[in-house]
């Protein structure tokens, strides 16, 4: 919420409402009536998929369809399947890793999808198994950086010396002694279809805004 609220700060903006849900449950039918009440005609939403699915799925029960915005720890998959045979939404997500099953330069022939198809072959590339995918393969490199001799400052040091390793066509990653960042890109998807796919132009979502807002409108209104 904190970086959301800077973020907003640039534009000179500020949130219409706040609230919060309790961590472990999916109580959040106060935090949808703050919300809705308040006008918000985009809703950010850090939480696990349980509970902003049942967001996504009472709003639209109520009639009230912002652009719901949520980021990677909410679990793509298990989104998108919680939220299968709804009425879809402008539901956007930012990801720390490129869509595993994108036809792109960094997508469809990664080494993780050729291995999941090898040692996995039921299973189908997720977010979060390219991510371990590529945490497994930075932890491999920090551990031969850091010989033999194992302890925790070898190990940090061998991380640190990590320069542009390539993790997937066009993705690389490299650390140092006042960086422990990793990789910066960020990747915005959007759900379409059943699964959320890579946004590519903003102006798709902002076209299927202004025309949403406009049927709403001719009709008395948005929500």
């Amino acid at each position: 919420m904190t970086g959301t609220e800077l973020a907003l700060q640039q534009y000179g903006l500020k949130p219409v409402a706040r609230s919060y849900y309790i961590r472990g449950t999916t109580n959040i039918e106060d935090s949808l009536e703050r919300i809705q009440k308040a006008g918000a005609e985009a809703v950010v939403m850090i939480g696990t998929y349980n509970p902003c699915a049942k967001f996504i799925k009472r709003a639209a029960a109520r009639g009230y369809d912002p652009i719901f915005y949520t980021v990677s720890f909410v679990s793509a998959g298990e989104l998108a399947r919680r939220l299968k045979g709804e009425n879809e939404s402008i539901i956007l997500m930012s990801q720390v890793v490129p869509p595993p099953d994108h036809s792109s330069d960094f997508g469809g022939a990664s080494n993780y999808e050729t291995l999941l198809r090898h040692y996995y072959p039921l299973e189908k590339p997720t977010f979060v198994g390219l991510e371990g995918f590529i945490n497994a393969q930075v932890l491999v490199k920090g551990l031969r950086a850091a010989g033999s001799n194992l302890t925790r400052e070898r190990f940090i040091r061998g991380l640190e010396s990590v320069r542009s390793l390539q993790l997937l066509p066009g993705v690389s990653i490299s650390f140092g002694p006042w960086d422990h960042q990793g990789l910066e890109q960020v990747y915005f998807t959007w759900l379409q279809g059943g699964s959320f796919r890579l946004l590519e132009d903003w102006k798709q979502v902002s076209d299927v805004w202004n025309r949403e807002k406009g049927a709403l409108d001719s009709q008395g209104g948005r929500p």
